[in-house]
């Protein structure tokens, strides 16, 4: 899709700072947590600092490679990263996990894609936090620079984000995947929200 680790290591990750805080903030200690799409690690390594063990998925080698190097460095011993395709988590069992979490990924997928990722998500956890932009985006600079990184992230990554935008955000595809939202907060000048849901 073009992205780079750098580039959501330089971009994206300081603006999502505090959704990795809401996120943390739905974490209890003991819960095993899996991060789909984890990218280069940012919120696994913000909820290792609670969880009992967090297992951060993506099918990027180069993010994971970031990623790894940033554990080593921490010295972080209760994560794991592991290559994994987000609609085919068959590493898992059902209801491995207490909490499974998505964060700023959704958007980047094609929306076929969509309705298989948030199956496997259901099928190994109970609990289910997404995180993603806010639909419609706010007609402000914040807004405008969003627009402007998912266009410098690439045609294919680009043109997903506007069908997820197309069909109108988070809430009308949680909802035509039978997931009921419990929580739903914007945030970061409302180009962000995090919902809380549970499967039907």
């Amino acid at each position: 899709m073009g992205e780079t680790g750098w580039f959501y290591r330089t971009f994206i990750d300081p603006l999502l700072k505090s959704g990795r805080k809401l996120i943390k903030n739905n974490i209890n200690a003991g819960d095993m947590v899996l991060d789909v799409a984890c990218g280069t690690g940012a919120l696994v390594f913000d909820l290792a600092e609670k969880a009992k063990k967090v297992v951060g998925v993506d099918l990027s080698e180069s993010m994971l490679k970031a990623a790894r190097l940033e554990q080593k460095k921490r010295g972080v011993n209760n994560v794991e990263f592991i290559v994994a395709d987000a609609t085919l988590l068959s590493v898992f069992a059902d209801n491995e996990f207490d909490i499974v979490t998505l964060s700023m990924a959704l958007h980047q997928f094609n929306p076929e894609l969509h309705s298989p990722i948030l199956a496997e998500m259901k099928r190994i956890s109970k609990k289910i936090i997404i995180v993603d932009y806010a639909v419609p985006l706010p007609k402000s600079t914040n807004g405008m620079a969003a627009r402007i990184i998912e266009f410098l992230a690439g045609k294919e990554h680009n043109g997903n984000f506007k069908r997820f935008c197309k069909l109108g955000g988070l809430v009308p595809i949680l909802e035509k995947n039978n997931l009921q939202i419990k929580t739903n907060k914007k945030f970061g000048s409302g180009i962000f929200q995090i919902i809380i849901t549970s499967a039907r």
